[in-house]
């Protein structure tokens, strides 16, 4: 007989994982221990996800999209274009890496020991760096570029964003620097650079 999947059950799940996940990491938490969390057995996980792999997707892309959903608000009040692509740059390279106890370096434990039969799936990175294109094409618009270059620039940020996700995990208080957000923010933006340095000669 088919079990019925109940929403309290799968709720109790993505809870415990997510928990734990931030507590202790993808790599050192079990199903087991996730089963215990959440006061069920660790049959009843694979009732409801097909893998740990699987249950770890479904925690990390809503704490993702959260992410970029606050910085799409905040962005939307800063009307200079520099500044707003700077703030994008802060929290992908340097707030959202380290944010709950490095959380987003389970992303990386999850992809590097993923078995061959997980089926990986783009979809997740393309759904957000469509959404980070957007952020960065309503900077860039008028300025330089269009959309290509903006899809673009998102793809090498979520690159990058991985790397720096890595190192706030083995150098933790070592984030992403000024210079280096700032060094991009000048090659897209080299009038504003150019500005700042004549103010500062005279």
């Amino acid at each position: 007989m088919a079990q019925v999947k109940k929403a309290e059950v799968r709720a109790a799940i993505l809870a415990a994982a997510l928990r734990l996940f931030r507590k202790t990491g993808y790599v050192d938490t079990t199903v087991n221990e996730i089963a215990g969390a959440a006061r069920t057995s660790r049959a009843n996980i694979y009732v409801y996800f097909r893998s740990k792999f699987a249950l770890f997707y479904a925690v990390f892309e809503p704490w993702l999209q959260q992410r970029l959903a606050l910085v799409e608000r905040e962005i939307a009040s800063i009307a200079d274009p520099r500044r707003r692509l700077r703030r994008i740059l802060v929290a992908l390279w340097r707030e959202i890496p380290s944010d709950a106890n490095g959380f987003a370096n389970n992303l990386m434990q999850a992809l590097s020991t993923a078995a061959r039969d997980e089926s990986y799936s783009p979809g997740l990175l393309h759904a957000v760096e469509q959404r980070v294109a957007a952020m960065i094409d309503g900077c860039l618009a008028g300025s330089r570029g269009g959309r290509a270059d903006s899809a673009a620039l998102a793809h090498l940020s979520f690159m990058a964003f991985d790397g720096f996700a890595m190192h706030a995990h083995l150098r933790a208080g070592e984030p992403c620097s000024d210079a280096v957000i700032d060094t991009v923010c000048d090659l897209l933006f080299p009038a504003a650079r150019a500005g700042r340095r004549a103010l500062a000669a005279g």
